[in-house]
């Protein structure tokens, strides 16, 4: 912030406020007050209280009523509070959220409140001298490499995560459909992962994909459950994002309805080597170019280097995807000690359907950690 001469940070997004005060909000109504100098104040609805002071320690809550027939308008609520923090009017320069169009749903992923012309219109009537900065670059900077405490969130995370991997595993089968696939492990990670470990609020993002044609465009960012029923021999594949408490894990899994094919061995153990020769080359001060390269190298010796379509992983951990690290050929990121990025080679043709794994990999002191490690299997 010193360096990008901001007296302070005014957010509003879950995921930062989540960052830089350890509070992941319900909805994203609650304010970030972050000053260079002094304490930060979370401005928090008042029906929040509880989850709130559970979890908040360094930085202090100011609550105001929210949502209820007699409380007053939000943002005349959250000017009055942050306009009158101490040494605000003399704030000149106060950095925000202006360029995050991707962003990670609050709890409540069914409505989120994001920042948008709203915002700023309270932000320049709450600071009228001060200039507002796009502080996105700065924060999606302090977002790629994780602490301690984070680390260890990220692996409650993932370790959640393996429930689904789990249920999925067991539950794939001849006449199953991917709806029937992902219900089953969402509902299975709803029930153990609250709880787990002090995770207090769980959630999970299933897609299943079932069949040649489904599974071969299992490449896709997001996918399509149906009711399509899995034959026998068949992949059915599962994409699985997670959150808990504000952190994500983000897993892939692939499971053969009956007996595989021997092409369907084969392939399989081509993306293992591959996933595990990516993992093997991660280590501080790489380039993430080098670990796609691994991987790519792995599949095209197999004869499938046309059919791996997209990069070998990103960065996540505040979010289902982050935009570093990228693993990817052209990527110019450097790999450093605290990173959290996916591993996720795959292969893919209509003539016999999509295989993928994924798991979580730590960019360590001395090399990489797979966080909540899961047998891979296709059967």
């Amino acid at each position: 912030m010193e360096a990008a001469q901001l007296d302070a940070l005014v957010l509003r997004l879950p995921e930062n406020v989540l960052l830089l005060s350890g509070f992941w909000p319900m909805i994203g109504a609650a304010f970030l007050v972050f000053p260079l100098r002094g304490d930060p104040v979370c401005i928090i609805p008042d029906c929040y209280r509880s989850e709130a002071l559970s979890v908040l320690h360094s930085v202090a809550p100011i609550f105001f009523p929210y949502g209820l027939i007699d409380s007053p308008s939000a943002n005349d609520a959250i000017r009055k509070i942050a306009g009158s923090l101490d040494n605000a009017s003399s704030w000149r320069r106060i950095g925000y959220e202006a360029d995050f169009e991707a962003i990670a749903p609050s709890w409540n992923s069914a409505e989120s409140l994001i920042p948008a012309a709203t915002t700023v219109s309270l932000l320049r009537s709450t600071f009228p001298t001060a200039e507002l900065v796009d502080a996105s670059g700065l924060l999606k900077k302090e977002r790629r490499t994780k602490t301690d405490y984070e680390i260890a969130r990220l692996e409650i995370a993932s370790e959640i995560s393996s429930i689904g991997l789990e249920i999925f595993q067991n539950a794939v089968d001849v006449g199953k459909t991917g709806v029937e696939l992902a219900a089953a492990v969402e509902h299975e990670i709803m029930i153990r992962g609250t709880g787990y470990r002090g995770a207090v609020r769980v959630r999970a993002y299933a897609q299943v994909t079932v069949g040649p044609e489904e599974t071969a465009l299992a490449y896709r960012p997001n996918i399509i459950s149906t009711t399509r029923p899995l034959q026998s021999g068949e992949i059915a594949v599962l994409e699985l994002g997670l959150v808990a408490d504000g952190y994500w894990a983000d897993r892939t899994r692939v499971r053969v309805a009956g007996k595989p094919t021997e092409t369907q061995q084969k392939i399989f153990a081509t993306v293992v080597r591959a996933q595990e020769a990516a993992i093997a080359a991660i280590k501080p001060g790489i380039m993430a170019s080098s670990v796609d390269n691994a991987a790519r190298a792995a599949i095209q010796a197999a004869g499938y280097g046309s059919f791996f379509p997209h990069i070998t992983g990103h960065g996540l951990g505040f979010g289902y995807h982050e935009s570093s690290p990228i693993l990817g050929p052209h990527s110019q990121d450097v790999l450093e000690a605290g990173m959290l990025t996916s591993v996720e080679p795959g292969i893919y043709d209509r003539s016999f359907g999509g295989i993928r794994i994924e798991d979580d990999v730590l960019v360590t002191s001395t090399g990489a950690r797979v966080l909540g490690s899961y047998l891979k299997s296709l059967t």
